[in-house]
C-alpha cells in the first residue's frame, strides 16, 4: 500500500513539473465562395465592405418570350400567359382540343402540366 502510494505522488509531481504545450496563435480563414481581390479587376466587379471586390455569378432565368416558345416546341397551341413572375411560370394552352395550364421552370426551361 504504502509503495502504491508513493508510486502515485511520484507521478503526479511528474506531470506536474512536466512543461504544457505552446498555445498556437495562428488564425486560420477558409472562405468558400467568391474570390475577392484588394483592386477591381473589372468593371462589372462589386465592392463587399471588408472582403473587397468580387464579380457576382448571376444565374440566368429564362425570359418569358423563351418560356412560352419552349411550351410551343412541347406541341401546345394557342398559348397565352397567365403569369411570369417568380421561379415558375404560368400558360394557359390548348393540347389535343382541351384547354389546360403549362407550368415552365425560370431557371431549367422543364414544362410540365397542371
Amino acid at each position: 500500500m504504502n509503495r502504491l502510494l508513493l508510486a502515485s505522488a511520484f507521478a503526479a509531481s511528474l506531470a506536474f513539473a512536466l512543461p504544457t504545450a505552446a498555445e498556437a496563435k495562428t488564425n486560420i480563414q477558409i472562405y468558400l465562395g467568391y474570390p475577392h481581390y484588394d483592386y477591381q479587376v473589372g468593371p462589372n466587379y462589386r465592392f463587399r465592405d471588408g472582403y473587397g471586390w468580387y464579380r457576382p455569378v448571376y444565374r440566368g432565368r429564362l425570359s418569358c418570350n423563351q418560356a412560352k416558345r419552349q411550351v410551343i416546341d412541347r406541341g401546345f397551341r394557342r398559348v397565352s400567359t397567365i403569369e411570369c413572375r417568380g421561379a415558375t411560370y404560368t400558360f394557359r394552352a390548348i393540347r389535343r382540343g382541351d384547354p389546360v395550364r403549362v407550368y415552365v421552370n425560370a431557371r431549367t426551361g422543364a414544362v410540365w402540366r397542371g
